[in-house]
C-alpha cells in the first residue's frame, strides 16, 4: 500500500487502492461479511448538515436496488470530513480495461453486454435512482457478467458538494446535462450514457472524444453522432437512445424490451433474442454467456414491458441459477430468488414456464397439465370433506 493511504476506514480494514477519480478515491477493504469496495468521497463543502442529510437519503435509496448486474450497496457513513459509501465487491476488470486490453468486444458478446447492462439499468430506475455517471469504466466484467457500479453516488456527491460543473464524464454526459438544466436531469440521461457505453465496447472509442472539456461539450450539445460503424441491429436501437431530445429516448424498460425482442406499444423495432430458447430449451453446452463457463440464457415473455429473464450455469457445486429481472422473474417453491444451486430434477419457475433440470444438463419445460389437473382434484377433494364436516356438524 502507498505511504499516506488510510489502513483503515471506519471497521474496514484497507487492503489497497483500486483507483481514484474526480469524485473519490476507491479502496479494497476487508469487512466481517468479506471483502467490500469503499469509495470515500473527496471533501468539498461537505460541513452542511443539510447537505449531509440528502446524501443520507440518496445512499439510502441507491441501497434498494436489486443487485441483479448491480454491486449492490452495503454501508455508508456521513459523519465524517469525507463521507463514503460501501459496495459489494466485484473482481474483475472494467469494460474500459478490458477494451483497451484486448479490443472491441464482437458480435454475441457485444449484444450480451447491452442486454445485461439493460437489465441493470432497468433496475436501477425501477428503484427510483438515476445513476447519471454510467460509462465504461463503471461497468466491472465480474466472473458471473457485467456488473454496473457506482449508482446513486453521483446524486449523492451532489447532495455534499457545491459544484458548478456537471457530475460525470464529459464524453457520456447527455446534453441536458451539460446545459445545466438540473430539472430536466433524469432517467433519459443513462439511456443516451448507455448507448455512448456499447458504442466504446463496439469500437474501442470514446463517442464524443476530443482535446478538452469545452470541445467534448460542444460536440455532446451540437453533434449528431454517426453510428454507422456498428452492426445492426444494434446500430439503430443506440442512434434512438442518442437522441438530443430526451422525451424521444426509449425507457429502460423499453429499451430491455427491445434488446430481448419484445415488442410493446411504444418500440417500433426489436432486436432478435441472443439465446432465447422458447420451446425446447436446450442443453447448457450450445451457449455461453460473457462470464466465466457454459451457460443458457432463458429469456420468458410476461406480464409487463420486459420478459423474465434468468441464466443456468454450470460450476462446481452442480448448476448455478442467476435471476436477472431482480428478484421478480424467477421462483422457487413459490418464493423469489436471485441466485440459487440447482441440481438434476430440481424445477424452478421464470415467467410463465416451469422447467426441469435433467441428469444430462438440459433444460426442460415441465407439462402442466397434468399437475394442474391433479390440484383441481385435490381442491375438489378437500372441497367435499369440508361440505361432509359442516354439515355433519350442523346437523348434529
Amino acid at each position: 500500500m502507498n505511504t499516506g493511504e488510510p489502513r483503515r476506514i471506519g471497521p474496514y480494514e484497507v487492503l489497497g487502492r483500486l483507483g481514484v477519480g474526480g469524485q473519490g478515491t476507491v479502496y479494497l477493504a476487508q469487512g466481517e461479511a468479506g471483502r467490500v469496495a469503499i469509495k470515500v468521497i473527496h471533501a468539498q463543502g461537505a460541513a452542511d448538515p443539510r447537505a449531509r442529510r440528502r446524501f443520507a437519503d440518496e445512499v439510502a435509496i441507491a441501497s434498494r436496488v436489486p443487485r441483479a448486474y448491480t454491486a449492490m450497496i452495503i454501508d455508508a457513513a456521513i459523519d465524517r470530513d469525507q463521507p463514503y459509501i460501501v459496495s459489494e465487491y466485484v473482481e474483475g476488470p472494467s469494460l474500459q480495461e478490458l477494451v483497451e486490453r484486448h479490443g472491441p468486444l464482437p458480435g454475441a458478446a457485444l449484444e450480451r453486454l447491452a442486454t445485461y447492462t439493460a437489465t441493470a439499468l432497468a433496475a436501477i430506475h425501477g428503484a427510483g435512482v438515476v445513476h447519471r455517471d454510467l460509462k465504461p469504466a463503471n461497468v466491472i466484467i465480474g466472473p458471473d457478467g457485467p456488473r454496473v457500479v457506482d449508482f446513486g453516488i453521483a446524486r449523492a456527491l451532489e447532495a455534499t458538494t457545491a459544484l458548478t460543473t456537471p457530475v460525470g464524464t464529459p464524453a457520456y454526459l447527455a446534453p441536458e446535462q451539460v446545459e445545466g438544466a438540473d430539472a430536466d436531469v433524469g432517467p433519459p440521461v443513462d439511456v443516451h450514457a448507455w448507448a455512448a457505453t456499447v458504442y466504446f465496447a463496439a469500437t474501442g472509442r470514446a463517442l464524443f472524444a476530443g482535446s478538452n472539456v469545452a470541445f467534448i461539450i460542444n460536440r455532446v450539445l451540437n453533434e449528431v453522432p454517426d453510428v454507422r460503424v456498428m452492426p445492426e441491429p444494434l446500430r439503430t436501437l443506440v442512434a434512438d437512445c442518442l437522441r438530443k431530445d430526451p422525451a424521444r429516448r426509449p425507457t429502460a424498460m423499453e429499451l430491455l424490451g427491445r434488446l430481448v425482442g419484445y415488442r410493446s406499444g411504444n418500440a417500433q423495432a426489436t432486436l432478435p433474442r441472443t439465446v432465447i430458447l422458447p420451446a425446447t430449451l436446450g442443453t447448457l453446452k450450445e451457449t455461453t454467456t460473457l462470464g466465466s463457463g457454459p451457460a443458457a440464457d432463458i429469456v420468458i415473455a410476461g406480464a409487463g414491458i420486459a420478459p423474465a429473464h434468468a441464466t443456468v450455469r454450470k460450476v462446481s457445486a452442480g448448476y448455478r441459477l442467476h435471476d436477472h429481472s431482480g428478484g421478480l422473474g424467477t421462483f422457487i417453491d413459490g418464493r423469489p430468488v436471485l441466485y440459487a444451486t440447482l441440481r438434476p430434477g430440481d424445477r424452478f419457475r421464470i415467467g410463465t414456464a416451469v422447467l426441469r433440470l435433467t441428469e444430462a444438463g438440459e433444460l426442460e419445460r415441465v407439462r402442466l397439465g397434468a399437475l394442474y389437473a391433479a390440484r383441481w382434484w385435490l381442491l375438489l377433494l378437500l372441497a367435499a370433506v369440508l361440505a361432509v364436516a359442516v354439515i355433519v356438524a350442523v346437523t348434529g
